[in-house]
């Protein structure tokens, strides 16, 4: 959501489809006006008006979508295009991202097109802002500078040790009369400035035993050859393993004549002094009746005014707190000289002289980065959790649409077979349905709403089914090579985050690549004898399943190669990473008993390397054909599902097997039923239900039927059931109707084995 009006371009010749658009943007609570433009002479008139986004059809009549994104960009470059079509493939969509579209919305999902629309619209709105911060960034520094080199009192920095100067400015080279290039560089011993040789020394032995000189006297000689009376103030700075001297020269030999003209120099010396000297603190100059002259970068930094804003102006709150002498403080965050940033907590105290004056100001700091990097990583962490929540709803329900076409076409096959037609489309249908499960399942883990699955399968099988997915990560300058071992390896892992890991690792490889590239996966099997294994990994013993993925990039500098692993720890830029891909990848690996290491290889790049334990093979088990699912014998199941399409797909593919049904589309509903009847054989119930769930509903049920055996459909890990007091079988949706059919029959026939 945004909050003020989108102005939305909308290039879409078809009325119906713009206003299919338009409800479906204002139904997620978007507050836009639309423009529906549909031909090139259009275009060219509403570039010249201001707009938030542009939705574009791909076939607009008269239109080329490529020319009219190419000319979007030349006059908008940040202005986000997305494709809402029906007719754009997977690879071509791809393509028209790589040319600077933001997104593609099928119009067939059009559901997707909000989060799109929020993605996009907030991704323009952090690029405008960094745009802005960088402007501001390079206006503070040229403040900075400006002041330095326009001071009215001459300014220069040395090295302590050499004298040799490393910079001054105008009024410094004023009062001395040289030109910048014969000082910088140079000592002021080989100038001739100093009347003896003295006086240099006498300067640093004083700093050092006391920190600093506050307008002292001083006569030194200009380049002319003529005398010239001063006052300088002196400070030690230390910066890095150099200490450097800085001071402050104001030519007083005419003030020095009178005692007035003394008096005005010294009030000048002390304005100039808090504003240069301790320009750590915040520093506000004013007349004697509170109107602001003068604030320095650091008191915007805190306020949040800009000078700007505050001179002309009397802070009658402001003002009156500070002389009060009341204390103040805030956070605000600073840049070291060496470009770092960090966060720093100010105490802000006046000091006074003895008659109760306040005549300086101190500040206390304190580093809190690391106290402000925790609370980001626990907004981080809640923000994570908060989608994980979001993406175990869609799976969820994702998962119920995925049983209605499965259950369909288990009964059209049947229909077909019974009468001898053909059923490879229908077997299509399953095949796909069975790929869309373990897409659903991926976000139910990354949920937590499923457990890790372990089975039994082959690794170089796995690699070969992700390859054409894994070359889509990558750019066409990216080669990706697969070298898998010769005999099969096979592991006791989770298909679905094995196959995370590859893709992460493979993302990871193709941002450390610049350019042209390659990406290598290879598997081999290696043995552990009694020492660690030569690539890394800390497995001592046992026959292991070697992946590897090794990138031509930039590599990882071995002062952060022991960090990578870390929660939130991320080299990358604000954006572009969260910092969880590594840990969560370490994570999944340690819970399928397994060892991970990063190294690089010496001719460049990074490695990374896990070892899982081998298995053996899974024994062979004949495959169950439509033809030999077991039918039922007139059982009465009782089905509790509140989606109607599974409800009904499912009641039908039992009576379709010779199963007698009974449906309730409630928890409360299936108890009703199951007080009337005595008849019920099994209970098959879905653990997300309105009112009480579903597992509320098996102990009820259980209350009335003791003996009565239960099948939940859920997402969940059968831990969470058992937690709950439920020892029941568990199937995972989409389920195959046959492998239902199959579990009922046994589950009915060990019953009857039982007495039951």
């Amino acid at each position: 959501m945004t909050d003020r009006t989108l102005r939305i371009l909308v290039i879409e010749d078809n009325a119906t489809d713009f206003k299919l658009i338009q409800r479906q943007v204002e139904g997620f609570g978007f507050a836009a006006s639309f423009s529906r433009i549909a031909d090139r002479d259009q275009l060219s008139r509403s570039l010249c008006e201001e707009w938030d986004l542009v939705l574009a059809d791909y076939n607009v009549p008269h239109m080329v979508f490529e020319e009219t994104l190419a000319t979007i960009r030349d006059r908008y470059p940040e202005l986000p295009v997305i494709l809402v079509s029906g007719s754009v493939g997977e690879e071509q969509a791809v393509e028209l991202l790589k040319r600077g579209m933001s997104d593609f919305v099928h119009k067939d999902n059009l559901p997707r097109l909000a989060p799109c629309i929020t993605r996009a619209v907030k991704e323009a709105k952090e690029h405008h802002a960094r745009l802005q911060a960088e402007e501001a960034l390079m206006l503070s520094e040229r403040k900075y500078r400006s002041m330095f080199d326009h001071a009215p009192v001459g300014v220069g920095i040395g090295e302590l040790d050499t004298g040799r100067l490393v910079e001054v400015n105008r009024a410094w080279l004023e009062i001395l009369g040289f030109e910048h290039d014969e000082v910088v560089g140079r000592t002021a011993t080989e100038l001739g400035i100093y009347l003896n040789g003295v006086q240099r020394s006498a300067i640093v032995r004083h700093l050092q035993e006391h920190g600093r000189i506050v307008n002292q006297p001083l006569r030194l000689r200009r380049k002319s050859g003529e005398g010239v009376d001063l006052l300088y103030s002196a400070e030690i700075l230390s910066i890095g393993p150099t200490s450097y001297m800085q001071f402050m020269l104001t030519d007083v030999t005419e003030e020095m004549k009178t005692r007035r003209a003394l008096a005005a120099s010294e009030e000048t010396l002390r304005k100039l002094y808090v504003a240069v000297n301790q320009s750590p603190t915040a520093i506000v100059i004013t007349d004697r009746h509170g109107t602001v002259d003068f604030v320095n970068p650091r008191f915007s930094e805190l306020t949040g005014y800009t000078a700007e804003e505050m001179v002309g102006k009397n802070p009658q709150l402001l003002w009156a707190n500070l002389c009060k002498g009341e204390v103040w403080q805030g956070d605000f965050c600073n840049t070291r000289k060496d470009g770092t940033v960090y966060w720093e907590h100010d105490i802000i105290s006046p000091i006074r002289n003895q008659a109760g004056e306040i005549t300086h100001y101190m500040a206390i700091k304190e580093d809190v980065s690391e106290k402000r990097a925790m609370e980001e990583q626990l907004r981080q962490a809640q923000k994570m959790e908060a989608v994980g929540q979001l993406a175990g709803g869609v799976a969820h329900d994702f998962n119920n649409i995925m049983q209605v076409i499965t259950g369909n076409a288990y009964l059209q096959t049947v229909e077909n077979q019974q009468g001898g037609v053909d059923t490879q489309h229908l077997d299509e249908i399953v095949k796909a349905v069975e790929h869309g499960s373990s897409l659903t399942k991926n976000l139910l883990v990354f949920s937590r709403k499923s457990a890790v699955e372990l089975t039994n399968f082959d690794l170089n099988d796995l690699l070969g089914q992700s390859r054409k997915l894994a070359t889509k990560l990558v750019t066409e300058e990216i080669a990706i090579e697969l070298e898998p071992c010769a005999e099969p390896l096979y592991i006791l892992a989770d298909v679905g985050l094995m196959q995370q890991i590859v893709f992460n690792l493979v993302t990871n490889a193709r941002d450390a690549i610049s350019g042209r590239g390659s990406i290598t996966i290879r598997t081999r099997r290696v043995e552990a004898d009694g020492g660690a294994l030569t690539c890394g990994c800390s497995a001592t013993s046992g026959s292991y399943a070697q992946l590897s993925v090794r990138d031509s990039g930039h590599g990882i500098p071995e002062e952060i190669r022991g960090r990578i692993f870390e929660p939130f720890f991320t080299t990358k830029e604000v954006g572009k990473g969260t910092g969880l891909g590594l840990s969560m990848i370490y994570g999944t690996v340690q819970r399928m008993n397994g060892f991970i290491s990063v190294h690089t290889p010496p001719d460049g790049g990074t490695e990374f390397v896990i070892c899982i334990p081998l298995t053996a093979p899974p024994a062979e088990t004949p495959r169950l054909t439509e033809q030999g699912v077991p039918v039922g014998s007139g059982e009465l199941v009782l089905v509790v599902e509140d989606e109607e399409a599974v409800r009904s797909a499912l009641t039908r593919t039992l009576v379709s097997s010779g199963y007698r049904a009974v449906a309730a589309g409630s928890g409360e509903e299936a108890l009703v039923i199951a007080r009337k009847s005595t008849g019920i054989a099994l209970a098959l119930i879905d653990v997300i239900l309105p009112g009480i769930n579903g597992i509320e509903c098996g102990q009820g049920l259980n209350a009335l039927h003791p003996s009565l055996p239960v099948i939940f459909l859920t997402g969940y890990d059968n831990d969470i059931l058992a937690g709950k007091g439920i020892m029941a079988n568990v199937l995972h949706k989409p389920i195959q109707s046959s492998r239902l059919i199959q579990r009922i029959r046994e589950v009915l026939e060990a019953r009857k084995e039982q007495g039951g």
